[in-house]
């Protein structure tokens, strides 16, 4: 007869963290959870392939926010960074790849990192684990959120190459309404290629760049 599970943890207080906490801790240990209205969530590490391919758009993004002309407001391209939703209670998210207003002066304790407020454009690249949160849960959240931009890439049985990449432009109703989806099948020449909020364009044949 197997031995009983211990489920005295339960009854163990959980901490609602807030951002003084969640700031002090190890950068190992804060890399692999995300903070939501105060709780913790462990993140499972994503796959080299879904590494990879955040990377790639990340990479053509950085690119395209170097060539806009002189005197265009300021864009920071950049992923894994954390994007403050709220401070009390404290929620962030920590999309594959975002685009987002510079931020001149630090401001508090989050100094220099966006907001959901100064983000125009977020890039989730869907794992097997995070399906429904990518396709349903982030897709309402970030739509509430006034993030204008939303783009969900999919990978061949969701681990690469990229199969297809929805890219959705906030409506005025304040829901997701989608501008355009390329598919590798269809034929489509370019992955993305798109003038707002960045004047971008990525090959499929970029996006296989470094996968297994």
């Amino acid at each position: 007869m197997s031995e009983a599970v211990d489920w005295s943890w339960l009854r163990t207080t959980i901490p609602v963290v807030d951002m003084s906490m969640y700031l002090d801790m190890p950068e190992d240990v804060a890399r692999t959870v995300e903070i939501r209205d105060g709780m913790i969530v462990h993140c499972e590490s994503p796959s080299p392939n879904h590494v990879a391919i955040s990377d790639n758009i990340k990479a053509a993004l950085r690119e395209a926010v170097a060539k806009r002309p002189e005197g265009a407001p300021c864009l920071r391209a950049s992923g894994e960074l954390d994007m403050l939703v709220s401070d009390v209670p404290f929620h962030y998210k920590r999309p594959d790849a975002i685009v987002y207003r510079c931020i001149d002066e630090p401001r508090g304790k989050w100094k220099t990192k966006p907001t959901a407020a100064d983000t125009l454009l977020v890039v989730e690249v869907v794992s097997p684990n995070t399906i429904s949160a990518d396709l349903v849960e982030k897709r309402a959240e970030y739509a509430r959120l006034g993030i204008q931009h939303y783009w969900i890439v999919r990978m061949v049985q969701d681990d690469g190459p990229v199969t297809s990449i929805e890219m959705l432009r906030l409506a005025a109703d304040g829901t997701y309404v989608r501008e355009t989806t390329a598919l590798r099948a269809r034929g489509d020449a370019m992955a993305v290629d798109v003038l707002d909020p960045l004047d971008v364009t990525i090959s499929w044949n970029q996006l296989d760049l470094g996968l297994d």
